[in-house]
């Protein structure tokens, strides 16, 4: 084996652990992004919250990503990826010990405040680990790459409402004998969930602090060329498929968080007899499905243009979402359900087609939009939970069908205005 080949095969064994390594760490954020949603219901009933009020769950959250994303990237171009990835693990961590007060006096604010360090790591996590891992190899498999590596996000969707169902049962409401006990079960086990996060996640932290990343090829050339920040984040908004991606990221990422966090309270409303802990049960196997859509669309991109792919995907979710609306019980249930293996690759889908073309620091300054635009999660289900507080949860997912659509049309014709390809 000659020199070169010893070296481009070290090369590719470390990208490879690199791949493994980061790409675990979807499954971290998917775990807690899920059960964020999870908890609206559950934390509405124990805190005695009205819909609006629970979905600051949403906002607290995903707020952090609009304020966490720029200073995320300012971190991933002075100190590498690593760097950033490092830091969103230790606000992981801090935030995941701070529900330890605030489950144990039971304090809503408090609480929030965990959401919101808890995603600020999150954020940073995603402004990192996204754009490194569409970047790390060829150009032609970047969307295949990155839904891919999306898909263990997936698992941890799955994973979320899986723990919660295994202690809710049951919800006993307010007034109702047992309530206090149950309430004080219920903050219980979301410290102790909570705090095996925060051990598992520090070790996690102390095996990237000695583990060493390679550097994706675009910063390496842009590196050696010494031509580093010339890409203003101005001059990537000219480009139309940018701007109309990054408008197509906001839009999506908040219905499917919307749908998330809205499923508990439509299936109890629609399907007669079904408990909290049956519903939290039900938004596992829709998030099972969101999964499997992630893992069986990852070879069908070898043969089908992933802007083709998106569109299609996104006009069968729009369908599927407009029979949720017309309130056909348990039809309407399961329909909602099935949509989710369609809205499955929606957003690394988005994320590499908007980010096509970029190399370097431009996709560092690009993933930072990308990830404020996850700000959408927070704005798009507070206002479809308003419309669900007064005129009900029905209407409230009508709005997803236009929205949907809009994302059907980038994938099909937007993502391709202004893109240049050599």
């Amino acid at each position: 084996m000659t020199a070169s080949s010893k070296k481009n095969s070290s090369k590719g064994s470390a990208a490879t652990v690199a791949i493994v390594l980061v790409t675990s760490l979807f499954f971290v954020w998917g775990l807690t992004m899920n059960l964020v949603n999870a908890l609206n219901s559950p934390m509405a009933n124990y805190l005695e919250l009205s819909g609006t009020e629970a979905s600051l769950l949403q906002v607290a959250y995903y707020g952090a990503y609009f304020v966490m994303a720029i200073p995320a990237s300012i971190v991933a171009k002075k100190f590498g990826y690593k760097g950033g990835v490092i830091m969103g693990l230790a606000l992981f961590v801090l935030g995941s010990l701070v529900t330890v007060p605030a489950t144990n006096v039971a304090s809503y604010g408090m609480f929030l405040l965990a959401m919101f360090v808890i995603a600020a790591g999150a954020s940073t996590l995603e402004t990192n680990c996204n754009p490194y891992i569409t970047k790390l190899g060829d150009e032609k498999h970047e969307s295949m790459r990155l839904n891919l590596a999306q898909s263990f996000n997936g698992v941890g969707n799955i994973v979320g409402p899986l723990i919660l169902s295994q202690f809710l049962g049951s919800t006993v409401a307010a007034g109702d004998p047992g309530f206090a006990e149950a309430k004080l079960a219920f903050l219980s086990s979301m410290r102790g969930m909570y705090i095996v996060i925060a051990v598992v996640l520090a070790i996690v932290l102390a095996v990237f602090v000695f583990v060493k990343l390679p550097t994706p090829p675009g910063d390496e050339e842009e590196a050696a060329a010494g031509n580093a920040d010339k890409v203003s984040f101005g001059a990537m908004l000219k480009r139309p498929y940018f701007a109309l991606g990054v408008l197509a990221e906001f839009i999506f990422i908040g219905l499917q968080v919307a749908g998330m966090s809205l499923f508990s309270s439509f299936a109890m409303q629609q399907w007669p007899g079904m408990t909290a802990g049956t519903a939290a049960a039900y938004l596992s196997i829709l998030s099972l499905l969101f999964t499997v859509g992630r893992f069986v669309s990852t070879p069908i991109m070898t043969k089908v243009e992933p802007g083709k792919l998106l569109g299609v995907y996104m006009i069968a979710s729009a369908v599927l979402f407009f029979v949720a609306f017309l309130g056909l019980g348990p039809v309407s249930v399961v329909a909602m359900i099935v949509s989710y293996l369609f809205v499955s690759i929606g957003y690394p889908m988005v994320f590499s087609l908007t980010l096509t073309g970029f190399k370097g620091s431009a996709v560092k300054t690009g993933s930072s939009a990308l990830v404020m635009s996850i700000v959408g999660a927070a704005l798009i289900p507070l206002f479809m939970s308003a419309i669900a507080d007064a005129a009900g949860i029905n209407v409230a997912l009508l709005v997803a069908v236009p929205g949907f659509l809009y994302v059907a049309w980038y994938g099909l014709f937007g993502c391709k205005i202004g893109l240049e390809r050599k």
